[in-house]
């Protein structure tokens, strides 16, 4: 996913209200435009948001199910649906299964007035 996809919201835009997204638990949040998709996971700790890319690395598949549901382990780990391979609900790392130490692809958000919006990156890191 980069820059040129016209599916991709502006910086600032929201995504999603914090409450939409269960504590400990994950929501897909996909936007189309013509024939371009952007797709991200969102998920939630007690305090604190975090977003990647819809995107096994192993499989390089979408993580969630057909309806578009996302299946998170024990309130801490994300599972792919397509192969099994899990990672670390806030950071995206790597814990188990296929595609081993391969993590997911960070987006940055930030929690605003109970909203997730999409924010700039990091210096280091190019916008997904």
């Amino acid at each position: 996913m980069s820059d040129e996809n016209r599916a991709r919201p502006a910086l600032g835009e929201a995504l999603c209200l914090v409450q939409d997204v269960p504590v400990h638990g994950a929501i897909c949040v996909d936007r189309e435009a013509g024939e371009h998709r952007w797709s991200v996971i969102i998920t939630r700790s007690v305090d604190a948001v975090a977003a990647f890319e819809n995107l096994c690395p192993h499989a390089r598949m979408p993580m969630e199910r057909p309806d578009g549901s996302v299946v998170v382990q024990e309130g801490k780990f994300l599972v792919c649906t397509a192969h099994g391979a899990s990672f670390h609900l806030a950071t995206g790392d790597y814990v188990a299964g296929p595609g081993i130490g391969c993590g997911l692809t960070r987006v940055p958000v930030q929690q605003e007035e109970g909203r997730v919006v999409l924010a700039d990156p990091p210096p280091n890191q190019s916008p997904l």
